[in-house]
């Protein structure tokens, strides 16, 4: 059972940050190649097909994570996190007492820098809904996602450190 927590783990990881960089490199760039009417269909489109895709893969994520730690083999109980104890090295192995709190709060870093580039994109796209020939603008929240996937880099090195040292 933990070997196969660990895969969907791994591959809902894949999922989310393969897509981030993939976006980053290749839809936004492609869609910036466009005009007016056209850039905002292609980024609104791929934008609205990702969006469940992403959070699908954040929230398998979470909870494969969870049953990663309780399923182990050397198991971390539900009062360990909730006590904070999972952060002590005389509780719980060293490694694990050193990065997962990197990890965990590197993905509160990135899930917030991702829930503010969806709220503000779905706002500027409601803004200019009935204004074909103008692109949303959305700075902060194009910031933001390029930041999250910088992050979503460093949560994976991260992970490797938490199981490999």
């Amino acid at each position: 059972m933990y070997f196969i927590n660990v895969w969907l783990h791994i591959l809902a990881s894949a999922v989310w940050v393969g897509g981030l960089i993939y976006t980053a490199a290749v839809v936004v760039p492609f869609a910036l190649s466009h005009q007016g009417e056209e850039r905002q269909r292609i980024l609104r489109g791929m934008g609205r097909r990702f969006r469940w895709i992403a959070w699908g893969a954040m929230v398998v994520s979470i909870l494969t994570g969870i049953g990663n730690l309780l399923l182990r083999l050397t198991p971390i109980t539900l009062s360990q996190i909730f006590t904070g104890e999972v952060f002590d090295p005389a509780k719980v192995e060293r490694l694990t007492a050193i990065w997962l709190p990197w990890k965990l709060m590197l993905v509160l870093v990135m899930i917030g820098l991702m829930a503010f580039h969806d709220i503000t994109s779905i706002r500027a796209a409601k803004r200019y809904e009935g204004s074909p020939h103008v692109a949303p603008g959305n700075r902060a929240g194009s910031r933001a996602a390029a930041l999250a996937t910088l992050v979503a880099i460093l949560v994976l090195y991260v992970s490797v450190r938490l199981v490999r040292g």
